[in-house]
């Protein structure tokens, strides 16, 4: 599998799945990290065009090499991926609380990450009684290196680790810090208007507002692929809404960009199931392993808000 990656060259907008339309509100926000779809759009748009010699008025043989928005095959993608100098960023997982401490200017000033005191979260000991079923809630776990929760705690809902501090987590650790989204990227905010340009004026009624994104210097997007005859090799595109313009970096996937088992000792109780992307349960609150691994039971799940993808 190859590694497809973006580097903008201005701002990004990814907009939420909101309306909008005149008297809906009128702004629009960008989801970060983009939504799959996407960027697996792009690189299959990007496939085509560096694939010159197609015949794109035959849409049976070009959905054959590039799949289609519903069913890719043959083309297969990982990811996306957030990258920092060419090393992969893992998103924090919910099931540790954070209370982020004040780093120095110098330390903000390299963009470096921020260090933090940590909890874990742990099934509790009894159940209780929830809007969907019974369930035994999380609640802080004790570890000898943080004791009692640190006060102010709180879920990182915008942060990102390097993969040796993922393989901690991973392994019952806490990791030495993180990146919040403020050294990833910085928002901004946009107000655009309708025109007339055969009168030279506004159109009534049509004032809007977006924030787009700006990504930091050595942030890039990728996402792996693998299944095409050609994939391209540099060049820019366009990405995301309003077409914003970003260049396309070809390469191998990120080193350690698939982590290690972690070693169980003892005799474990259970497992921790750790999503990389939104999970899509086909509206149910668990996956259906019922099939593949019979026997499974949810105990606990810490999850975050509801995402809604959509849009352009």
């Amino acid at each position: 599998m190859k590694l497809i990656a973006f580097e903008p060259l201005d701002s990004l907008f990814f907009r939420e799945a909101k309306p909008f339309n005149a008297g809906e509100g009128g702004f629009l926000d960008s989801q970060f990290p983009p939504p799959a779809q996407t960027l697996s759009g792009a690189i299959r748009s990007a496939i085509g065009e560096s694939n010159v010699d197609w015949d794109w008025n035959d849409k049976e043989t070009v959905a054959a090499l590039l799949g289609t928005a519903d069913d890719p095959e043959p083309l297969a993608f990982a990811g996306p991926y957030l990258l920092k100098d060419g090393q992969r960023l893992y998103p924090v997982p919910l099931n540790l609380l954070c209370r982020a401490k004040e780093d120095n200017k110098e330390d903000k000033k390299k963009e470096k990450k921020m260090s933090a005191d940590w909890v874990r979260l742990a099934p509790s000991g009894c159940e209780f009684t929830t809007d969907m079923g019974d369930w035994k809630l999380p609640t802080p776990e004790k570890q000898p290196e943080v004791g009692n929760t640190p006060e102010g705690a709180k879920p990182v809902e915008e942060g990102w680790l390097y993969a040796a501090d993922m393989q901690k987590v991973l392994e019952g650790g806490l990791p030495e810090g993180f990146f919040p989204a403020d050294r990833i990227f910085v928002r901004e905010a946009r107000v655009g208007i309708g025109r007339n340009n055969q009168k030279s004026v506004v159109k009534e009624g049509q004032l809007y507002f977006t924030r787009h994104l700006r990504l930091k210097e050595g942030i890039t997007l990728g996402m792996g692929v693998s299944g095409a005859t050609k994939l391209p090799n540099g060049g820019m595109m366009r990405l995301g809404g309003e077409g914003r313009l970003a260049c396309i970096v070809g390469g191998e996937m990120p080193s350690r960009s698939r982590l290690s088992s972690p070693t169980v000792a003892g005799n474990p109780q259970g497992l921790i199931l750790t999503l990389l992307t939104h999970g899509d349960f086909g509206g149910k609150v668990e996956p259906d392993w019922s099939s593949d691994h019979p026997g499974l039971e949810l105990v606990t799940a810490c999850i975050g808000k509801p995402v809604r993808e959509g849009g352009w």
